[in-house]
């Protein structure tokens, strides 16, 4: 078993192993576990073993499931079953039940501990990490809070279980930490197939951003290279995209912003669009951009007066830029014409 260990008080340690039987090692008490649906009919009779004395509840995987709703269900499921602070939450599925499980514990008797065990390559790398818990209300992730998991252990063999699409969802959010933080490592998935240390490698990156700083006062907006405009293009009722693709699209949006104002050399943003195209990933937006993804836009987290845009300098660097409301759509125009 493998351990990224943070010198930070507040970060959890990530544990990394190819078997839940290590888990063995961590797990103490009487515990609740809240399970995927997908996650509960492949491999509930391996957990059982593991777990001796526990409560499970199940939720289904979807996005339409992180709501009020949801949470009320589950609170009012702990409270019948007297889980109190002496139990554990284990969280066992992907990045929605990541962030609901992150709300139930931080508000549950005024917080409760709670571990992450990340099931899909995009909650490994990504939603597990940094203690970020939101739902959905009106707008995507709008009420939310941070509170940390007490650890998180991932296993890399259950990524194999996965669909393609999920797979790629996953590696959008690599590919953007090799373009905001590290040259070399945006070479390493160009050559290496090694997935393993491609995982390591992206929680090393965000656990160094987040262990900076905590509450995203200033560096960890970093992390939101790509989101603002791609969470527009998730959340559009026009045409289904996944998270990865959206994503994608997103950074290409902000590329193009970035190429406006540092004027990249040609040859850097074909290397860009090659990993991209290495992967697979539909770079095409044939959505029309429309009033409403506009205001899911003004209704960002990270939008005041003005927009904290993240634009990339260069592979390997990113900068905070403020843009006005006028000027980014005017940007969005543009990006529509080409």
């Amino acid at each position: 078993m493998k351990l990224l260990k943070s010198k930070k008080n507040n970060l959890n340690n990530i544990y990394f192993g190819n078997k839940y039987k290590n888990l063995v090692k961590l797990i103490k008490n009487y515990n609740f576990l809240l399970f995927d649906y997908n996650i509960y009919f492949l491999f509930f009779n391996k957990f059982k073993k593991i777990f001796n004395n526990f409560k499970y509840i199940i939720i289904p995987y979807n996005e339409k499931y992180k709501n009020i709703k949801s949470l009320k269900i589950i609170l009012k499921f702990m409270l019948k079953k007297k889980i109190n602070k002496n139990n554990k939450i284990y969280c066992i599925g992907g990045g929605v039940l990541n962030d609901i499980t992150g709300i139930i514990s931080s508000i549950y008797f005024r917080n409760i501990n709670y571990i992450n065990l990340p099931t899909t390559l995009l909650s490994q790398v990504d939603s597990s990490i940094g203690g970020k818990n939101s739902i959905n209300f009106y707008s995507k992730n709008s009420i939310g809070n941070i509170y940390f998991p007490l650890y998180i252990y991932i296993n890399i063999s259950i990524i194999y279980y996965m669909k393609k699409l999920e797979f790629k969802d996953g590696y959008a959010e690599i590919i953007k930490y090799s373009l905001i933080n590290n040259f070399s490592f945006f070479f390493y998935i160009f050559k290496k197939n090694n997935i393993e240390k491609i995982i390591f490698y992206s929680c090393y990156i965000k656990s160094k951003i987040i262990s900076q700083d905590y509450y995203e006062k200033n560096y960890r907006s970093s992390l939101n290279f790509g989101h603002t405009y791609g969470h527009s293009i998730e959340n559009n009722i026009i045409k289904k995209y996944s998270h990865g693709t959206s994503i994608i699209i997103g950074m290409i949006f902000s590329i193009f912003i970035s190429d406006i104002f540092y004027y990249y050399n040609k040859k850097v943003l074909l290397k860009i669009i090659k990993l991209f195209n290495y992967f697979n990933f539909d770079i095409k937006n044939n959505i029309k951009f429309n009033k409403k993804m506009f205001n899911k836009i003004l209704l960002d987290k990270k939008f005041i007066k003005n927009i904290n845009f993240i634009l990339l300098k260069k592979i390997g660097f990113c900068i905070q830029k403020i843009l006005k409301k006028k000027k980014l759509l005017k940007l969005i125009k543009i990006f529509y014409e080409i």
